[in-house]
């Protein structure tokens, strides 16, 4: 019992200590707290937008500051002025003018508030680390500037601390005393509450955070009884929060868009997301195991467990039309346990773009090289035949010059893609009315339908709305896709170009009745050196690059470009543009 007993005492004083002292704290953090809510607030108080108004306007001129200061000065009941309060009056480089008290003139170079009011802004910002409260205002007075700084030196609020110190002090020394002899005299009334907390602890070690232990005084046991039921009723409210992120990151696994899966070290399955499933297309039955699941993988088990962090391996397979990237590494291996995580990621469009890049070179290295071949023969032709007649000299000479043309226009629609791709593109964008625009540009391609004996026509229809775009650009892709009909229209064929309103956007169509396109080129007109006629489109000097330069122009307008065709009955190109909104088409007009 008396081994008891020293351990009650020793509990006791711990705690009397520990309440004391947090007590102390509190109390002496609330007293600093409390005299800077009281500083600053007197400080607000007066220097109002009204008080700050009246300062600018009586230091304006000479003898403005000695103006201020009196001002300041005859406020400074309001701002509580002490010997230990003082006010200064600073000119705007932090230059000391005048002041008040014994100490007007203090030490203040380092303050984080007077550097900030010397860069035009209000210094009000605290710290309670420091030894003293301060505020600096800076205020423009016509050509003058001053900065107003009213600082405390924390003496009262230091006195005062030092006093609830002592008393914190003395209240804890009686403490001691009394937890003394109190738990000495009273052991057996405290062993009471010690078995309730005894059977409390082992309920919560049990799992069970529902009972509450009973309060049977209000001395140290009793706090410590208090204790207990709070720590309880955290540790319950602890792990909900622990089981309700469990939940969340079950269901950020379930929903995610790359495969995860995890095996223990005998390759059972722990957890599977719905996106691994379906990227691995594998049965229900397969997608228990480790090996059910990436059987394809070439890879063992053994393997992966023989890893230590950070290693890890990975492997690239086939899954159906699908292109698979799986990184696998081990985890908790360290302690024996744990197994391995697979992570797999679908790189079918990545690698579909990695080709689509392999047959864009592939084809810029093609469209190239046939125009430099016949450059080169040609050239060496003219030079290493001097009696080459003067016709079939000029008629070599034309079609060097052809040829660098058309490697000159691939050059220049490979440069506006990727200006174009890269965001790089200078727009000349304005409001204006298209129907000029479109009238233009198909009379200009009426000498070219005429020379294929094409009947092009033209009709606009009425209130078109504006349109906010690069009016050149805007008439190289119309020009482009009226080429196009009368590139592909038979001799004799009908061209006709229409414009309309759509419901507030602008329609233009292109329709002619030539060899019309199979449908099953349709959908990759718009894919860079797709050309339905391969030696068609180079007879007539074309690159494959018109429409998809025209589809990224369009689409950078917020417009569509769509075509419609059939085979033998000719082909539609429809362009859909958006209106300018209805204030700078109103402002348009009024111009």
């Amino acid at each position: 019992m008396r081994s008891l007993q020293w351990k009650l005492v020793l509990i006791l004083v711990l705690l009397v200590v520990t309440v004391m002292v947090l007590v102390g704290t509190y109390l002496l953090s609330g007293v600093s707290g409390f005299y800077e809510q009281m500083f600053y607030t007197e400080m607000n108080r007066v220097f109002t937008p009204d008080f700050l108004d009246a300062v600018m306007q009586i230091g304006e001129g000479e003898g403005g500051a000695t103006r201020v200061a009196e001002y300041v000065q005859a406020h400074s009941a309001r701002l509580g002025l002490t010997e230990n309060r003082t006010f200064s009056l600073l000119d705007g480089n932090g230059t000391f003018i005048t002041g008040s008290g014994a100490q007007a003139r203090p030490a203040f170079d380092n303050s984080p508030n007077l550097i900030a009011a010397r860069n035009g802004k209000v210094g009000a910002d605290s710290n309670r680390l420091a030894a003293y409260f301060d505020l600096a205002v800076p205020v423009a007075a016509g050509e003058n500037s001053f900065i107003l700084y009213i600082r405390d030196s924390k003496v009262s609020v230091s006195e005062l601390q030092w006093m609830l110190l002592g008393i914190i002090g003395q209240a804890l020394l009686m403490g001691l005393v009394l937890s003394i002899l109190l738990s000495i005299l009273l052991s057996k009334t405290i062993s009471r509450p010690i078995e309730d907390l005894t059977r409390g602890a082992k309920a919560v070690a049990a799992g069970d955070f529902t009972s509450k232990i009973p309060v049977y005084s209000n001395d140290e046991i009793g706090l410590l009884t208090e204790t207990f039921n709070s720590m309880s009723q955290t540790l319950s409210d602890t792990l909900r929060t622990v089981e309700n992120e469990r939940d969340k990151l079950s269901a950020l696994f379930q929903h995610m868009t790359d495969g995860v899966a995890a095996f223990d070290r005998q390759g059972a399955l722990l957890h599977l997301n719905d996106a691994a499933c379906e990227l691995l297309a594998n049965g229900e039955e397969d997608c228990r195991d480790f090996y059910g699941l990436f059987a394809e993988a070439d890879i063992s088990l053994p393997e992966l467990l023989s890893l230590r962090r950070p290693e890890y391996a990975e492997r690239m397979y086939s899954v159906g039309k699908r292109e698979l990237r799986v990184l696998f590494t081990p985890f908790g291996i360290a302690d024996g346990e744990g197994g391995v995580i697979a992570v797999i990621y679908d790189i079918t469009e990545q690698k579909r773009l990695e080709n689509s890049r392999r047959e864009f070179v592939a084809d810029i290295t093609h469209e190239l090289r046939t125009p430099l071949t016949n450059v080169k023969s040609y050239a060496e032709t003219l030079l290493n035949d001097d009696d080459l007649p003067l016709p079939m000299r000029q008629r070599f000479l034309n079609v060097i010059l052809n040829e660098t043309d058309r490697m000159t226009r691939l050059v220049q629609d490979l440069l506006t893609l990727s200006k174009l791709d890269y965001g790089r593109t200078d727009w000349n964008n304005e409001i204006f009315d298209p129907a000029p625009l479109i009238s233009n540009i198909a009379e200009a391609m009426n000498g070219d339908a005429a020379r294929h004996e094409h009947t092009l026509t033209c009709e606009i229809g009425e209130d078109l709305p504006l349109i906010q775009a690069d009016r050149d650009r805007l008439g190289q892709v119309l020009a482009n896709i009226i080429g196009n009909s009368i590139k592909y229209t038979p001799d004799g064929g009908q061209i006709s170009v229409f414009a309309k309103n759509e419901k507030g956007k602008l329609l233009v169509s292109v329709c002619d009745n030539g060899i019309g396109i199979p449908a099953a080129d349709l959908p990759h007109l718009f894919n860079r050196f797709y050309r339905v006629d391969k030696a068609r489109s180079r007879q007539s000097g074309g690159s494959g690059l018109g429409l998809a330069i025209a589809k990224e122009f369009i689409e950078q307008l917020y417009g569509s470009i769509s075509i419609e065709s059939e085979p033998g009955k000719g082909t539609c190109v429809f362009i859909r543009l958006p209106g300018a909104d209805a204030e700078k088409e109103s402002t348009v007009k009024a111009t």
